[in-house]
């Protein structure tokens, strides 16, 4: 492996409590990290002020099939699946150890969380919920910063981030990746957040707050002369400006099902392997996503179903990604339940852990669910 992950967790991994990586587990040295993207934004119905946040949306409460699938008790869900543990709050720490059980078990190296700084007290549930759990089973979270597309002052971003790793950059759960704390900016390919300036002025004020970072770089844009010479395989690429950039560490994207819709290996793997060449051939690393499907039916009004196809699309993915020889692979998603991309186990499915297993093959380990999460009477 290129490089070098502080798992600070290894000894309790071989200890392996029930539900963790047996002893005699080895995961494959041949596989990049494998990162999975990881929500902290849900809150049960008793919260004071955000009752349901994000386990339903206002389009679900007039959506047929939300309706259809409407518990008791429970509002209509936004997600075409439930998950196994129910509807939970992020701040909880029984589910998130139970997340962060359930990571270990599927061979995931760390959690990139959501990151919105204060927002409607998401930094609560980070720090309350998966920060701690992952102190406490020797994990790594690092943050997936969505404020690098969302903010209206390039000066007041770059306090709030610096910030932010100042604060969490220390911890022994959070991911260092040649020796630096990883961030993740994430962005939007048609109105990015950030110009190549934007962002050599963000390193510079953040780096000379907290020292080095490893930047990971949500960059990819459409190629129109590709498209319009039939070339599906370069449809897709990283901007030459952004890969003359210095500083970037690696590139990657969130999603395919943002820019392009493909689920197949064959219609993956020139793609992939593309942008994996352009971003070596500009002595960066290329992180990219894979996927287990996608179903927003229950709150959009022209929804886009990928389907799982009993876990072959994400077998698929995976092999595009691995062939490619992509540096990181991060999986989109953990829990992420409204879009309905998750991995995270769902009673909606004859094997809640289908998806968990077919990492964990992949990685080389045996799975061993962890028991579910004790509800408080």
């Amino acid at each position: 492996m290129k490089h070098v992950l502080a798992l600070t967790g290894a000894v309790a991994l071989l200890l392996a409590t029930p539900g963790t990586l047996l002893a005699a587990d080895a995961p494959r040295p041949d596989r990049p990290l494998l990162f999975a993207a990881y929500y902290v934004w849900y809150h049960t119905g008793d919260h004071s002020r955000q009752p349901w946040v994000h386990w339903t949306y206002p389009a679900a409460e007039t959506n047929a099939l939300a309706i259809t699938a409407q518990i008791r008790g429970e509002p209509p869900p936004a997600s075409a699946a439930r998950p196994l543990a129910g509807l939970y709050d992020s701040a909880d720490p029984r589910i998130a150890e139970w997340h962060v059980q359930l990571a270990q078990a599927a061979g995931v190296d760390a959690f990139l969380v959501s990151w919105w700084d204060t927002v409607n007290g998401l930094d609560q549930s980070f720090e309350k919920g998966i920060l701690a759990a992952a102190v406490k089973q020797g994990f790594k979270v690092a943050l997936l910063d969505e404020r690098a597309q969302f903010h209206s002052k390039l000066e007041d971003y770059q306090a709030m981030l610096a910030r932010a790793l100042r604060k969490y950059k220390d911890s022994p759960a959070y991911l260092r990746i040649d020796g630096k704390p990883a961030v993740y900016l994430y962005q939007v390919a048609a109105k990015p957040g950030l110009a190549p300036e934007d962002f050599q002025a963000l390193k510079a004020y953040v780096e000379g707050e907290v020292g080095p970072v490893y930047w990971i770089v949500d960059k990819i844009a459409h190629g129109a002369e590709a498209q319009r010479a039939g070339d599906g395989d370069r449809v897709k690429r990283i901007p030459a400006e952004w890969l003359a950039v210095p500083g970037v560490d690696s590139f990657g994207f969130y999603s395919t099902f943002s820019h392009f819709r493909a689920n197949r290996y064959e219609e993956l793997a020139g793609k992939y392997r593309y942008l994996v060449k352009l971003a070596h051939d500009a002595g960066k690393k290329m992180l990219l996503p894979i996927h287990p499907g996608h179903d927003n039916s229950h709150f959009s009004e022209t929804p886009y179903v990928m389907p799982r196809c009993d876990g072959q699309t994400l077998r698929d993915f995976l092999r595009a990604a691995t062939d490619a020889q992509a540096d990181f692979i991060l999986v989109t998603s953990f829990n992420e339940w409204p879009e309905t991309t998750v991995v995270e186990p769902s009673s909606s499915w004859s094997d809640p852990y289908q998806y968990l297993k077919i990492l964990a093959d992949w990685k080389g380990l045996t799975f061993t669910p962890p028991n579910l999460p004790r509800r408080e009477r």
